[in-house]
């Protein structure tokens, strides 16, 4: 299996491809320029392309992915605000992109070829809006209000249209600040990371008299036993197997492992490592062997394997990378 890895570096405007080996040694093997701030990537596999945000001129540009990795620019399109973060439905037809700064989610048509059209519906007014994924199996797409402390709910019709669903809203933990999220792999739970309390918060989905229902049913502190003054939590994951959960701040330069109760899907804490210096984003190959962080201060990446018993992390080897690597995905060549 050849896996390669994309470093998105926001203030070197470039993206850079890294060949990774079965013993976690790594080598540098492409860096294609941006011509931008590059922030949020996000890959169509089947499709072999990765979409990235590029502001301040606010576009998408679509990559074709070669069959050694590289990337090749195939389009590039106007969005309103600048790109926080990047989904797709289920069906690869639509593309989300939420923006922060101009706090708003927009939808774009992907045509045949996985090439995305103008925008056909913006939904303004989500203060702060983060990530934006979409929960397959009951067609809900989760926009992250940071500033709301809020997750909005939409469905998305068979057109493209967003539409509230009958709860419409989530709320969390007042000045948390819902940032990302990541659904379990095989089970009806949700995992979100709040950006400014230190918090992880688990939701359960479920029918209740044919209508869609979200519920919190834990929050805990990515810390065990002690709190901080400050946290800028950032990026949260789950491995494959739904066993492992991983979440990073950036004022503590942790990430921390919990281990998912398989009666119950809520977690119990682990471990904490200090890892690279503001570690904004990782990513965990499909295999759940590696995990990959990457340090927005430090401009560094550091590759962990991760015990298939266990979830603990041990650090093979670190690298430096562009000016401000914002965004890491680790992709599997087919």
């Amino acid at each position: 299996m050849r896996q390669v890895v994309y470093i998105a570096n926001s203030d070197s405007k470039n993206i850079e491809v890294w060949n990774l080996c079965n013993n976690g040694k790594m080598d540098l093997i492409q860096k294609i320029e941006t011509n931008g701030e590059v922030q949020p990537i996000k890959i169509i596999k089947d499709k072999n392309l990765l979409y990235a945000g590029i502001s301040p001129n606010n576009k998408i540009i679509t990559y074709s992915i070669g069959d050694n990795g590289f990337l090749k620019k195939k389009n590039e399109i106007c969005i309103p605000g600048k790109s926080n973060y990047i989904s797709f439905d289920q069906s690869k037809n639509f593309l989300f992109s939420s923006s922060y700064h101009a706090n708003c989610i927009s939808v774009s048509p992907l045509n045949l070829c996985g090439i995305p059209q103008n925008p056909i519906q913006i939904i303004y007014n989500i203060e702060g809006c983060h990530a934006a994924k979409i929960n397959y199996k009951y067609n809900i797409l989760f926009v992250m209000s940071l500033k709301e402390d809020c997750i909005y709910l939409y469905y998305l019709t068979d057109f493209g249209i967003l539409k509230s669903t009958e709860q419409k809203i989530l709320h969390t933990q007042k000045k948390s600040g819902p940032r990302h999220i990541v659904f379990h792999p095989n089970q009806d739970f949700i995992y979100t990371i709040n950006e400014l309390n230190g918090t992880i918060d688990i939701w359960k989905i479920y029918k209740e008299k044919n209508i869609i229902k979200v519920k919190n049913i834990q929050n805990i502190n990515i810390l065990k036993n002690q709190s901080s003054e400050h946290y800028w939590s950032s990026d949260i994951h789950l491995t494959s197997c739904g066993r492992f959960l991983y979440a990073t701040d950036r004022f503590l330069n942790i990430i921390s492992l919990f281990h998912i109760n398989q009666y119950d899907n809520k977690i119990v804490f682990f471990k904490s490592y200090q890892t690279a210096e503001q570690p904004r984003s990782f990513g965990i190959n499909s295999n759940n062997t590696n995990l990959i962080v990457a340090g927005e201060k430090s401009n560094t990446f550091i590759i962990y394997s991760i015990s298939n018993s266990t979830g603990e992390l041990k650090k093979l080897n670190i690298y430096d990378t562009g000016q401000r690597p914002v965004w890491v995905l680790i992709h599997k060549l087919y």
